[in-house]
């Protein structure tokens, strides 16, 4: 096992006019992946609460026949698969309903209209509307994959209201399946694989392992759901969903998305208590099983800061790649273990 973690700190010292022009120094947490060496940066936290914004009048005017997603509209106004692919251009599971991206993001690319409910708060999601359309996506994926060897690379994503960039209230899936591997991926898997090769070992084994025994930003377990936070998170919160079995695709069984399931409802109660409304969730399937490279999940929440509802992304996030955090990951995983 040879997970390390590297930080640097840098001190920042002025005269604090919020404390009658006392000279103070403030401390930057320069955070290294344990697996990439992308860094993040811990920032001050000055405690301010996150306020989560309230959709429900937005909900109201944008549903119904304004909504391409509701049920009055899903099966004319959403565009359907050829048969050779799905049956009947459309699948359906529950309330969730697949069909192609008009405007897609990849080769294959699928929707899942979640729920019949245009406008969800976290607390009135179900597991079974989850678990339902991840099934679905999970079934669509598998046809791909089926029908088209060139595409290797999986995921299911998850914009969850507008600050996480959905753009349709009515809660959905993309689900995606390419040729080609984003730029998470490719370097995602590129290390994950060197890592392999020099150790002999899965880098996210290793990591769940280490983080089990820290105890630092280990979260806890759902049936075959394993959860930690992020050593370098990719913003305030970053947690890691690791399956036990650590598997590709075509070894993902129901009462693995059930977990997955239970697991998200778990996090929505942390995301009421912290104040967030929003988030954005990635899950990445490996095609074939690669002892390197295992299917796992990403939750970064999302929000707005301030009465300017100022975006948690800035010049930092975007064009420097460098991650920021207001919130420290230790502090965060053991506010998260008590919904665990």
């Amino acid at each position: 096992m040879a997970i390390s973690f590297h930080a640097h700190k840098e001190l920042s010292a002025f005269h604090d006019p919020m404390q009658e022009g006392k000279l103070i120094s403030r401390e930057t947490e320069i955070r290294l992946d344990p697996l990439t060496g992308e860094s993040s940066r811990i920032l001050f936290d000055p405690g301010a609460p996150f306020m989560p914004s309230d959709y429900s009048e937005v909900g109201i005017s944008t549903s119904g026949s304004k909504c391409p997603f509701c049920s009055e509209n899903v099966w004319k106004a959403t565009p359907a698969y050829p048969e050779q692919l799905v049956n009947d251009g459309k699948l359906t599971n529950g309330e969730a309903i697949l069909f192609p991206n008009l405007f897609p993001y990849a080769k294959h690319n699928g929707v899942v209209r979640m729920t019949e409910q245009h406008y969800v708060p976290l607390e009135q999601f179900s597991e079974q509307v989850i678990y339902d359309s991840l099934r679905t996506a999970h079934t669509y994926l598998q046809k791909v994959i089926d029908a088209d060897r060139k595409t290797d690379h999986l995921s299911i994503n998850w914009n969850y209201l507008p600050p996480s960039g959905g753009s349709i209230l009515h809660p959905h899936l993309h689900v995606l399946a390419s040729e080609k591997p984003t730029n998470y991926d490719q370097k995602a898997i590129m290390y994950s694989e060197r890592y392999y090769n020099q150790f002999g070992t899965s880098f996210y084994a290793d990591l769940l392992d280490t983080e089990k025994q820290l105890q630092q930003r280990w979260i806890g377990r759902k049936g075959s759901m394993n959860w930690l936070h992020a050593y370098a998170p990719k913003s305030h919160y970053d947690f890691i969903g690791l399956f036990e079995h650590m598997p590709a695709i075509v070894q993902l069984q129901e009462q693995d998305w059930r977990d997955l399931a239970s697991s998200m409802l778990s996090f929505f109660s942390l995301f009421k208590k912290i104040g967030v409304a929003s988030f954005n969730m990635m899950i990445i399937l490996p095609k074939k099983a690669n002892a390197a490279y295992p299917a796992h999940i990403r939750i970064v929440p999302r929000l707005t800061l301030g009465a300017l509802g100022t975006s948690d992304m800035n010049v930092f996030t975007f064009l420097h790649g460098e991650y920021l955090s207001l919130k420290t990951p230790e502090r965060t995983a053991k506010e998260a273990a008590a919904f665990f």
